[in-house]
């Protein structure tokens, strides 16, 4: 508690030291965009087009058809986790709007229940840029924000979606916004059966079965109101989502009734401005999270709570001779009250990020240190620095550079799960390095811009679960892990005879290798972790002429060992989608569209986790609404 009051105390401070410098003495500071980028040029990024986002449905999709992120999925509907950068689902950050969505109680999100209606951009940060999200992030976090346009008028858009396997799915969106005022609606809802055909490989036999006990239903809506001020706006924003879905069985099990409700309640508050050279951000947030977990078979009905309450103060300033001081900071209040605890937990996460950054014209050099208490463990020292230099007259070429050190801290379940929690746990520590080189080049009407970054990972303290003397499955800081490898990206658009064409390619080559045994007959010793694909690629292209477009987009996993010792593998997969829209202009200010995409174009029949089928060539017909 005292580092909490410090901490309040050092932000109000400089609050206050930016603000009445930023009112008494104004810099003129030449060539400054003060609505800058969050992440500094020196770290790998990758942010999500607009029109990729809206072509998925879920963040699930978008992440693996149009990133290097591996998304572990166990099927349709399913439980959906990334490996981002060879770690664990646990050490991705999703934040929304900068609040954090990580469960304490596990640390991870299932990205199938964020619907890409709820979020206007989605932003990847890699490796060391995680940092300056937050603790946690050792492979990286994704960013999803809502940007506020005023003097729009009225607008807004219905959807409706029908597709294989009884699913149905329906959006709307509708919004006003005048110079001062501004409100929005999201309505989504989504149901299907699932129930599609696979082959059993797990049988003698291998027949085709239709998978059943398999059905869901989501529904939720996301409402804004903001108020735009003389020097910014501030806001206020309501999530809420609810899904039901059926557990189906596994191709080894016949029997199985499991079922999961998901029901997640997010009310967040927002400030934005600029005074003088002072760009500050205030956002608060209350999340509650519920879990309600049924297995009629096994007599198990589980029910979580989580609760968080989230504050930060995110403040840039600029000063003379180019240089921006950066200062972040959050308290989090976090509590979880489970039926696998002997009580209700809770404890404190703050954070502080204290910033600088220097222009030298083409070279720009980054320091950053981030103070954190959780719990009773306080970490003074979590630095990070990025160096980054362009070549030529508009720096079309540039060389960048960057290194941190970041820690990532069990979670309630690894302290507190009765039988087995461990209250004695180390924060899992990664030092984390990146070399990359980006190249944009602009002649006429082409515009092309390929990156290509090298990354290296040590990951002290791993934190894994394993069976005690006693049978009781504990958690143990036990793992050292190595990641490394590199990743290639690549974006085209061009004009050819009338027809715009847009092209997007990653590419990932992922070595995450463990280098420390738990005894001396552990077989796991430089082996890659399980789940983690040596290689990752996948690439879209558009075509738009006139009122219609053309998509196609191919994905490629790479094989992923299901055993430690690498003896047993799921073999890689190649899955492409092909869509076909056009547009139908009705009134000066509307129009219709109707689009048709067949997923699984080949029928390849895959799994993405073992034993958890996959469904084949499925199709879906859109028929959209817009008011502009």
């Amino acid at each position: 508690m005292k580092s909490l009051i410090v901490l309040l105390i050092l932000n109000i401070m400089l609050w206050q030291t930016s603000f009445s410098q930023g009112a008494k003495d104004t810099i003129n500071i030449e060539s400054v965009e003060i609505v800058a980028k969050k992440i500094p040029a020196a770290y790998k990024t990758t942010k999500l087009d607009s029109s990729s986002i809206s072509e998925s449905t879920k963040l699930s999709d978008l992440l693996q058809e149009h990133s290097p992120i591996f998304i572990k999925t166990y099927g349709s509907g399913s439980l959906a986790t990334v490996s981002f950068r060879g770690t664990g689902a646990s050490h991705t950050s999703v934040l929304w709007n900068d609040i954090s969505l990580n469960s304490p109680m596990n640390g991870q999100i299932d990205f199938s229940l964020y619907p890409t209606l709820f979020f206007d951009d989605a932003e990847l940060h890699h490796g060391a840029s995680g940092l300056i999200d937050g603790n946690g992030s050792l492979g990286g976090s994704v960013n999803l924000s809502n940007n506020p346009v005023f003097n729009k008028g009225l607008n807004g858009s219905v959807q409706q979606s029908i597709g294989s396997f009884s699913s149905y799915i329906t959006s709307v969106k509708i919004g006003y916004s005048n110079k001062d005022w501004l409100t929005e609606t999201q309505l989504y809802y989504n149901s299907s059966k699932n129930n599609f055909e696979y082959i059993n490989i797990a049988l003698q036999d291998k027949p085709v079965l239709t998978q059943n006990r398999a059905e869901l239903q989501q529904y939720g809506f996301q409402q804004a109101i903001y108020r735009n001020l003389k020097n910014g706006n501030i806001g206020v924003r309501l999530w809420y989502f609810n899904s039901d879905r059926m557990l189906p069985s596994t191709m080894q099990t016949s029997l199985n009734d499991e079922n999961q409700q998901d029901e997640s309640l997010r009310t967040l508050i927002e400030w934005n401005g600029l005074i003088g050279n002072l760009k500050y951000k205030w956002v608060t947030a209350f999340l509650k999270d519920e879990l309600i977990y049924s297995n009629t078979l096994s007599k198990i009905n589980a029910k979580n709570n989580i609760y968080l309450i989230n504050s930060k103060i995110l403040t840039k300033y600029y000063l003379k001779y180019n240089f921006v001081l950066t200062n972040d900071a959050s308290i989090k209040y976090e509590a979880v009250k489970a039926d696998g605890y002997d009580a209700e937990h809770n404890r404190y996460n703050n954070t502080w990020l204290l910033g600088l950054s220097k222009n030298f014209k083409r070279l720009n050099i980054d320091a950053f240190n981030r103070f954190t208490q959780v719990g009773e463990n306080t970490q003074l020292l979590s630095p990070n620095g990025g160096i980054s230099y362009g070549f030529f007259k508009h720096n079309q070429l540039k060389l960048k550079a960057n290194a941190g050190i970041n820690y990532n801290y069990p979670t309630f379940n690894d302290l507190c799960w009765n039988p087995g929690g461990n209250p004695n746990l180390n924060p899992e520590r990664a030092e984390m390095t990146e070399f990359g080189i980006n190249y944009i080049q602009k002649v006429n009407q082409t515009l092309l811009e390929i990156e290509a970054t090298g990354f290296y990972s040590y990951v002290y303290d791993w934190i894994i679960w394993q069976p005690t003397s006693t049978g009781i499955w504990s958690p143990s800081n036990l793992k050292e892990v190595e990641n490394k490898g590199i990743e290639l990206s690549l974006k085209l658009k061009t004009i050819i005879n009338k027809t715009s064409v847009i092209a997007n390619a990653n590419y990932s080559n992922t070595f995450s290798t463990n280098l420390k045994g738990q005894s001396e007959f552990d077989n796991s010793i430089d082996k890659q972790l399980i789940y983690v694909p040596f290689h990752k690629m996948n690439y879209s292209i558009r075509l738009l002429y006139n009122t219609f477009s053309l998509s196609y987009n191919y994905s490629y996993t790479g094989k992923r060992f299901m055993s430690t010792d690498n003896n047993w593998y799921l073999p890689a997969n190649f899955i492409s989608n092909i869509g076909l829209s056009k547009k139908f202009k009705t009134s000066n200010n509307s129009n219709v569209s109707t689009s048709f995409k067949i997923n699984n174009l080949f029928n390849q029949d895959y799994q993405s986790i073992a034993w958890r089928p996959m469904p084949g060539r499925n199709y879906l017909f859109t028929l959209t609404f817009q008011l502009n």
